[in-house]
């Protein structure tokens, strides 16, 4: 039977919102995984990387977080909401699996999955003066906020990344952004269970005036790139598989 692929009506968050979502569901699915979206993006921007997992035997959910795509309601504080209604409605399947970019990365390692996966997560509260020029301008056009430097102030509300004892993948690009390296490679040697990953195929080029915002542009683009990535594409579902694993050991988390 080839995989399904269905358009989520009915997704709805703790607190009442709609949550819009496709569902790529395999026959005889091993485990489920919800994708989440950064900053500016949207459910259809993850469902390249659903396919492949889908493919690869999982059931994929991609969604809008609020104040993005279709989603009905502003951007605001309950952005973990809507990514823990995706995670719901795969429990049936078996294990979860969060996979995040961005924003959404960092909701994902907030999130009651089995397995969080962090593609080039958003984990610094106070990004460097041109990461903050950028956030405040970049996706005026597609996110749904009360002011531009919104996403400023919920990401300093989220506070620090939990340690959760369960498997975690940290993937950031060779060439992304200074800061998230950082923040990346720290929490990778703090949190228990986390495996890192530097993906190396497909980096821009560093700027021939390497200062101020112009050498930063190739790292941005490397950092909003990285969900498109061919190497992230071809060889996250084996890893996600081999992740997944390490979860056999312990029994589904029932909620969060």
């Amino acid at each position: 039977m080839p995989t399904e692929f269905v358009r989520l009506d009915d997704l709805v968050s703790d607190d009442g919102h709609r949550v819009p979502a496709y569902l790529l569901a395999p026959p005889n699915a091993r485990a489920g995984a919800v994708l989440a979206h950064g900053y500016g993006g949207c459910k259809e921007q993850m469902l390249g990387l659903a396919a492949r997992l889908a493919d690869s035997g999982l059931a994929a959910l991609c969604l809008d977080l609020r104040g993005h795509g279709e989603h009905p309601a502003p951007l605001g504080s309950g952005l973990l909401l809507d990514l823990e209604a995706g995670i719901a409605r795969l429990r049936p399947t078996g294990r979860t699996i969060a996979i995040g970019h961005s924003l959404g990365a960092r909701l994902a390692l907030m999130s009651s999955a089995d397995v969080l996966v962090a593609i080039s997560p958003a984990l610094p509260s106070r990004p460097s003066e041109e990461g903050r020029q950028m956030l405040l301008h970049f996706g005026s056009t597609t996110v749904r906020a009360a002011a531009p430097g919104q996403i400023l102030q919920l990401l300093q509300e989220m506070g620090p990344v939990p340690s959760f004892a369960r498997p975690k993948l940290l993937i950031h690009a060779r060439g992304d952004i200074p800061s998230l390296i950082e923040g990346i490679t720290t929490l990778a040697r703090s949190q228990p269970g986390a495996l890192l990953w530097e993906i190396e195929l497909d980096q821009h080029r560093e700027a021939p005036l390497n200062q101020g915002i112009l050498g930063y542009l190739p790292r941005w683009f490397n950092h909003l790139d990285l969900k498109f990535n061919r190497e992230l594409l071809n060889d996250l579902p084996s890893r996600v598989l081999r992740v997944l694993n390490q979860a056999a050991v312990s029994p589904p988390t029932s909620s969060h």
